[in-house]
């Protein structure tokens, strides 16, 4: 009787010790689980705080060109009435390819006007090509600002400040947004303007072109 008591107390621990341990096993396992679900919120947190540079994706190519030296375009680069760094409004394409230090994809369907990037060198450069020469160049990157020092995330006070009567003030129809223009007061760069786009209070775009491009708000 003893051996059967001994043998069946034996069998219930044993049993026990196994329903226990299965129970802390999936324990763990939950708690296993648990980890990557809080990586992958952090990460999609951290991502959509930190992208603010629009990705433009090339739809085609240019003609090859020879490329020599290093690219030219950095978050140092600065735009002006003329241009943006080496690359000035009229140069042909492949000048401007040249001056850049690297080529350019288009990135609407190639006609009389398209738009291209850079292949390398900051996100946020958009050039508008018209009849084959640079026409305007559009900047949605706040590290890139004028020759004055002013960008995007700038007040409209800031512009006015630093410009003067030279800024010409043009509200957009249906909406609070405003392009605050500079006009270059020289009979020389008569063609020429800076655009600075404002939600109404801060700047969000610019750009830099010659008439008619630079006139436009849409894309050609």
């Amino acid at each position: 009787m003893r051996v059967i008591f001994f043998s069946g107390l034996g069998t219930a621990l044993v049993a026990a010790i196994i329903w226990f341990g299965a129970i802390d096993t999936d324990n763990r396992g939950l708690q296993t689980l648990q980890i990557p679900i809080e990586t992958t919120t952090t990460t999609t947190t951290t991502t959509t705080t930190t992208t603010s540079v629009p990705m433009r994706t090339p739809i085609g190519t240019l003609p090859k060109v020879k490329i020599e030296g290093e690219v030219t375009l950095d978050h140092s680069s600065s735009i002006s009435t003329v241009g943006l760094d080496a690359i000035t409004f009229g140069m042909t394409i492949n000048a401007a390819q040249k001056a850049a230090g690297t080529r350019f994809f288009p990135i609407t369907p190639r006609s009389e006007c398209f738009l291209a990037i850079p292949e390398n060198g900051p996100s946020g450069i958009t050039f508008w090509i018209a009849e084959n020469t640079v026409e305007r160049i559009d900047i949605e990157n706040e590290l890139i600002k004028t020759r004055s020092g002013a960008g995007i995330g700038d007040t409209e006070l800031l512009i006015h400040e630093l410009f003067g009567e030279k800024i010409e003030t043009k509200v957009l129809p249906n909406s609070s947004e405003k392009l605050l223009i500079y006009v270059p007061s020289d009979l020389s760069d008569k063609d020429f303007r800076v655009v600075f786009k404002s939600d109404g209070r801060l700047i969000t775009k610019l750009w830099s072109g010659r008439v008619p491009w630079v006139e436009m708000t849409q894309i050609c």
